[in-house]
């Protein structure tokens, strides 16, 4: 199939390259790299080494699923009815895996919310249809008073306010957050002739500031930002299977995704030593290749697959700083939302992945993982 692809992309001309770019609904800073490597691409003699790599990435760019999920099964009465027919396993097995799919399902569902605050309504239509389109769910005020109800009314990830407007200015806006929701971070707008108030603001306690007028790209960028640091560290996101029968812990991942009607990835991790065979090697040194994720990812044609990183404690395994700096970048929600692959050096969203670990003995994995993983022992 990919092999297709990229004898298909040696016969096109760059404007059509161009134009299947475009169509591969990348996010728009992929497409913006994807769009840089075909400039690159135009200025290099077509069957050298330099070619063939540049065009190799480009087709992987262009075939990752992106935007393609399943979505499956989120029906936990359902779920749970199924889970008791196909289990072999104890109650209590059976009643912690099925309290771990339904918090990831409600956190997967949940949208992150934001609260944009100016006194313009056309920076606030203009802010809120840029934040929409990019999946957030979004609630709007025409000035700090309202946007002060609005944050007593409801939970509020990000808060977006102009610095100034009228008698309840952006810095009061700011001031009544920091104080009674600490976890919700502000982003200033101002103009340029704002600017020192607005880095004020900053030591008040804002995340960031932006000036006007506003460019797309720093907000799509700043709110990630504030997205990913808000993340709680530390959080149990991925199943543990602790146990010595390998078939078994296999059997119950491949239900999980059954049940969860999504499809089923296992990762040996058996022989798996380096980091770079997990978060891929750079193109600008020999080896050069994509880790076993985004690999597997790209096979499977879904961005929301069951991922099984089977036999993580292998007897005799030499745990090296960059495996387990690797693995945290895949299953860290601070990082999985922004994964980099060295080969791609562009972010892939793995936060819909629902990661499983296997381990014959989880009391031999590192800390920094063991603390990532919701530990059941068969």
């Amino acid at each position: 199939m990919y092999e297709e692809l990229n004898n298909k992309l040696r016969t096109v001309s760059i404007e059509e390259l161009k134009q299947i770019i475009a169509l591969a609904r990348m996010p728009a800073d992929v497409q913006n790299m994807a769009d840089m490597e075909l400039d690159a691409l135009s200025t290099i003699s077509s069957g050298t080494d330099k070619y063939e790599s540049v065009l190799n990435c480009i087709g992987y760019l262009i075939s990752l699923p992106w935007n393609e999920r399943t979505g499956g099964n989120t029906d936990i009465q359902s779920i749970e009815e199924v889970l008791n027919e196909k289990l072999h396993c104890s109650q209590n097995i059976k009643d912690r895996i099925l309290r771990h799919l339904a918090v990831k399902l409600l956190n997967d569902e949940r949208k992150p919310k934001i609260l944009v605050v100016d006194d313009e309504k056309v920076a606030v239509e203009s802010l809120e249809y840029i934040l929409v389109k990019e999946g957030y769910n979004v609630v709007t005020a025409r000035n700090g008073a309202e946007a002060i109800e609005e944050l007593k009314a409801s939970d509020i990830d990000v808060v977006i306010t102009d610095l100034i407007m009228g008698e309840v200015d952006g810095h009061a806006v700011l001031k009544e957050t920091r104080s009674k929701y600490p976890d919700t971070q502000v982003i200033m707008i101002t103009g340029f002739a704002t600017v020192d108030t607005a880095v004020e603001a900053i030591r008040m306690g804002a995340f960031h500031y932006i000036e006007k007028p506003i460019r797309l790209d720093e907000v799509r960028k700043t709110v990630k930002d504030v997205l990913m640091k808000r993340s709680p560290g530390g959080k149990r996101t991925a199943l543990c299977f602790s146990g010595p029968s390998d078939s078994e812990k296999t059997s119950l991942g491949e239900t999980i995704a059954e049940v969860l009607d999504k499809k089923f990835i296992r990762i040996s991790l058996a022989g798996i030593e380096e980091g770079a065979d997990i978060i891929g090697r750079s193109r600008t040194i020999d080896g050069a290749k994509p880790g076993c994720i985004i690999e597997e990812i790209r096979g499977a044609g879904v961005a929301d697959p069951v991922i099984m990183l089977d036999g993580l404690d292998m007897e005799g395994r030499d745990f090296r700083s960059d495996f387990i700096s690797a693995l945290l970048e895949a299953l860290d929600p601070v990082k999985n939302r922004n994964f980099i692959d060295r080969y791609l050096n562009v972010p892939f969203n793995l936060s819909s992945i629902f990661f499983i670990v296997t381990a014959n003995n989880a009391g031999n994995i590192p800390d920094p993982v063991s603390n990532l993983l919701d530990i059941i022992e068969f």
